[in-house]
């Protein structure tokens, strides 16, 4: 009977850990070209061995949910996005341009993982982002909604002999860490998460001499 009983378990555990895979937002904010935090560091940069001492934090066994242990909450940072145009003029006289910029306008959380929860993964559980960060304190499901973008005007006058470079910044807020999810007692699923919430955005344009 017990080992019935522990074949159906393993039978049940199997099954469920197809669906512990998660997307990871395809608009991420990894590809931003630069990002300052306060203070810590992003996802990205923790070691395996900085990775493997946060993880016996959450090695305590729970019957169903998440686990979590988070490193920074909420750490203010500046971001710089990637450039949004690379104007030159090699003429003899100023070239006058109005460019079409556009911004996200209001509070906006992308998220990673890293670990063996799956980035890529099919049958993902929409719940699982929305539990995690409510396990760190955000309102996920909020900031997601409310984002919205607005094309915004800029006007940009390339001097003669000189190149304009027109790229995003802001400022936003970082909260990571990792967790290890259960289900009856097993461990199926551990990663490192962070979510990147922006608080706001705007144009900037650089000049510089050809």
């Amino acid at each position: 009977m017990k080992k019935i009983t522990a074949i159906i378990l393993c039978f049940i555990t199997i099954i469920l850990c197809n669906f512990v895979e998660c997307y990871a937002d395809s608009d991420s904010y990894e590809t931003y070209n630069e990002i300052m935090m306060v203070n810590g560091k992003l996802l990205r940069y923790f070691t395996d061995e900085e990775l493997n001492l946060y993880m016996q934090n959450v090695k305590k066994r729970i019957f169903w949910g998440i686990n979590v242990y988070t490193v920074h909450k909420n750490i203010e940072a500046t971001y710089i996005s990637s450039t949004l145009y690379n104007v030159e003029n090699q003429g003899d006289t100023d070239v006058s341009y109005e460019l079409d910029i556009v911004v996200d306008v209001s509070n906006k959380t992308t998220w990673s993982v890293s670990g063996n929860l799956s980035a890529t993964g099919k049958g993902s559980i929409k719940s699982f982002k929305t539990d995690l960060a409510a396990k760190v304190g955000m309102d996920y499901s909020s900031t997601t909604t409310e984002s919205r973008k607005e094309t915004q005007k800029l006007k940009v006058i390339v001097e003669a002999g000189s190149r304009a470079i027109v790229y995003l910044m802001g400022s936003a807020r970082v909260t990571n860490g990792v967790c290890a999810c259960y289900i009856c007692f097993v461990n199926v699923a551990s990663c490192g998460f962070e979510f990147f919430t922006l608080v706001n955005q705007y144009p900037r344009m650089e000049k510089r001499k050809l």
